[in-house]
């Protein structure tokens, strides 16, 4: 809730500045066009001056007052034609074009060029004994003036953005570290009870074992010592939370059968009716992977579908897809009741599950599994039915 509010706080911040910019460039936009109205009106006065009939100091001061004006109007950047009564232009400043060897050489141009800025802006025809008219444009700045606020504006959006990503990662960092810290302490800590077990059952094994079970019941100590070797495979996961893992050549058609068997003798346990459906060829491209991270990355997948099903006929299908240039595709599909649309875009999101007592953290785990150690990929697709994932792992070419 509260960085909802702080993101909310961050956005009108940032759309209040961009607002008072925005007003502020208006504003000085204003300003400068009525600046380039006076100048151009100013350069009018002068130039009638200038060629009017008069004593030799009067021309002087007259073309010593234009020679200024046209100062001004180079340093705004202002242009302006000067056409006389038949509408050929007859003196020019400022264009955004070199006119070559005097006016009449571009008169077309300047002809188009004038026609440009009457359609903008209406002439200045203040002498109609002479028919003199003044066509003028707006200071060059303003056309920058438009796309500065905007460049700004995205400089800023970046910049914020930024931040918040940079905060958003140095806290799932942080996070991260101390989960993956968490995880490690929990392998060292249950390393000595495990560490007993083992040497329980070792004891066990040289006294003399009950009566043999009834067909298809399982032996104990045998199923004893199978949880066992299973808790010490959990706290091996754990260690490798958080490390670089070895990465060896790995078949995942292996992996997926070895779970099948898992789950399927204890299915009957959870009250489950889940069928298992295998569709990896034994010619499959052995991928490039830590077998004890890779399991666990597909057993959350597995697990995830027979929770969702929660008791219900169904069927899991695991499936090899094909190379995808150096990866091999892969599919895990359930006949459940699928991810609902609120949670599909945050699915892999550390908290976010749809059962009523999960920790949200197996989807999270697993990416982190498949994209940050494996350096493949994981996307929840869009079905018709149940849920399915698509998983890309890089091929071990030297196998």
């Amino acid at each position: 809730m509260r960085r909802r509010l702080g993101a909310l706080l961050v956005a009108i911040v940032f759309a209040a500045v961009l607002l008072s910019f925005l007003v502020f460039t208006q504003q000085q936009a204003a300003v400068l066009r009525r600046d380039a109205e006076v100048l151009t009106e100013l350069y009018a006065h002068t130039y009638r001056a200038s060629i009017a009939q008069g004593t030799e100091i009067e021309r002087q001061a007259s073309a010593r007052a234009l020679l200024t004006v046209l100062g001004e109007l180079r340093r705004l950047q202002i242009p302006v034609v000067t056409t006389d009564t038949l509408g050929r232009p007859i003196d020019t400043a400022h264009l955004p074009f070199e006119v070559r060897e005097g006016i009449a050489a571009d008169s077309a141009r300047l002809l188009r060029f004038i026609r440009d800025l009457d359609e903008a802006k209406p002439p200045l025809e203040l002498y109609e004994e002479e028919g003199l008219a003044v066509h003028f444009g707006e200071p060059r700045f303003l056309r920058r003036l438009r796309v500065i606020p905007w460049l700004q504006a995205a400089a800023l959006l970046a910049v914020v953005g930024g931040g918040a990503w940079m905060v958003f990662t140095s806290f799932r960092s942080e996070r991260e570290r101390i989960w993956s810290a968490m995880a490690r302490e929990s392998a060292h800590q249950m390393g000595t009870p495990l560490s007993s077990l083992v040497g329980w059952l070792e004891v066990l094994e040289t006294r003399v074992r009950p009566p043999s079970p009834e067909p298809g019941e399982p032996d104990l100590i045998d199923q004893m010592a199978a949880d066992v070797q299973r808790l010490q495979k959990v706290s091996r996961r754990f260690e490798l939370i958080g490390l670089k893992p070895d990465l060896e050549p790995v078949s995942v058609g292996r992996i997926v059968e070895h779970l099948r068997r898992y789950f399927s003798a204890r299915l009957p346990s959870l009250g489950s009716a889940v069928r298992f459906e295998i569709d990896i060829p034994a010619d499959e491209p052995v991928v490039l992977g830590n077998r004890t991270l890779l399991e666990w990355a597909f057993e959350n997948l597995i697990k995830n579908s027979i929770d969702a099903m929660a008791g219900q006929d169904g069927v899991i299908r695991v499936a090899y897809l094909g190379p995808h240039g150096a990866r091999s595709l892969y599919q895990v599909h359930d006949t459940g009741p699928g991810v609902p649309a609120h949670i599909r875009d945050k699915v892999f999101e550390i908290g976010v599950t749809t059962k009523e007592r999960g920790w949200g953290v197996g989807l999270s785990l697993t990416r982190r599994i498949i994209e940050d150690m494996h350096g493949g990929s994981i996307q929840l697709e869009s079905s018709t039915e149940g849920a399915s994932f698509r998983l890309e792992l890089p091929v071990a070419r030297n196998a």
